[in-house]
């Protein structure tokens, strides 16, 4: 039984890779949360989905009743491993272990949210007594990458944890979105995919766009996603001047399509896990500038998928982007070598062959 929140982004991205890949393998998945997670436009055979209403935020009487029901749920179900992930589905997922200590349960934080974005150093320091006090209620953390392994070895026991990387089936050739395709027209594209929330960057890419355009003046951005920043990063463009090739194109729902389009993939977030979008612009051949944050780092190797730049950092975004830009012969090895590296290391069939020998580990 796999229990999560949200539906959307990296997470809700595993949760449909992780049915497909083991229902495909004949097990019987159950998928507990909100909705069906975006992109799966239909269940395949030998799984369903049962209605849990989770909200992100800290809701203690919403959150009492969730965990009612996520008990009863699992009562009716009697899965073999309950699978949570995200910190919502974590916490209720660990504490439903009590009533029913026998049903071994998995927890994937998809980054921890006391190493994410935060204003606040009192909320960080609560968030992270909070998974302390949850840990040993895990039967096993199963992280996306080192980075994050290391963060749950802070907050519990080391061997509880295991890393299963995310991965992708091979993306081969395939449309490109017609937008995309008229900004390359224009001249070179930068793509962004993300969020568009507070920790994903987008700022440090802007605050680099005159200097980028100083030296590329026919170099257009082409920002893909919303949320609740995009105003503020609208503004933040106008006021440095590039809101005639900074690009808001709104939500997609085929990122290969984007990324075709695209020349390079700038990813400059302050906090990540191991974002799946690193994985696809490298599927396709796609050289990235990113911020060196959580595990993208065992993603990209230098010269192999693209360059690691400081988080926050935009003199340095800027010198990566306009080195490459000015070196399309670099570029396109540093696509290519990206592209080997996605297909050998990180498949979605190695990431469900390593994710069942978890689960075989804890119900053996």
């Amino acid at each position: 039984m796999l229990v999560y929140q949200p539906i959307d982004g990296g997470v809700g991205r595993h949760i449909r890779d992780v049915t497909e890949g083991l229902a495909g393998r004949g097990h019987e998945v159950v998928l507990c949360g909100p909705s069906p997670p975006e992109g799966l436009a239909e269940l395949p055979p030998r799984a369903r989905h049962v209605f849990l209403d989770l909200d992100r935020a800290i809701a203690p009487r919403a959150d009492l009743t969730a965990l009612r029901r996520l008990a009863a749920i699992a009562r009716h179900v009697r899965p073999d491993v309950i699978h949570a992930h995200s910190s919502k589905a974590g916490a209720l997922a660990r504490l439903g272990r009590i009533l029913q200590p026998r049903t071994p349960v998995a927890y994937t934080p998809h980054g921890y949210a006391f190493a994410g974005f935060f204003s606040s150093e009192r909320e960080r320091r609560r968030y992270r007594e909070i998974e302390r006090a949850l840990a040993p209620l895990a039967t096993r953390v199963v992280c996306v990458c080192e980075a994050e392994a290391r963060l749950a070895g802070t907050v519990g026991s080391k061997r509880r944890v295991r890393v299963v990387h995310n991965g992708i089936e091979a993306a081969g050739a395939g449309p490109i979105d017609t937008r995309m395709a008229e900004l390359r027209r224009s001249g070179p594209v930068l793509c962004v995919l993300t969020l568009l929330r507070a920790g994903k960057g987008i700022e440090t890419l802007i605050d680099a766009a005159p200097s980028l355009l100083a030296r590329h003046p026919r170099l257009q951005v082409a920002i893909w996603g919303d949320g609740p920043e995009r105003e503020d990063l609208r503004s933040r463009a106008a006021r440095a001047g590039v809101e005639g090739c900074v690009h808001f194109l709104g939500p997609n729902r085929d990122p290969l399509s984007v990324l075709r389009g695209a020349d390079m993939l700038v990813h400059p977030s302050l906090a990540e896990a191991f974002p799946y979008v690193i994985l696809e612009a490298m599927s396709v051949a796609r050289p990235i500038v990113a911020s060196d944050v959580g595990g993208i780092s065992e993603a990209l190797t230098h010269e192999e998928g693209g360059l690691l730049v400081p988080p926050g950092d935009a003199a340095s975004l800027a010198v990566a982007v306009s080195g490459l830009l000015d070196d399309p012969e670099r570029m396109a090895r540093m696509g290519a070598a990206g592209r080997l590296r996605a297909e050998g290391q990180f498949s979605r069939a190695a990431m469900i062959d390593r994710l069942t020998g978890v689960y075989s580990e804890m119900t053996g």
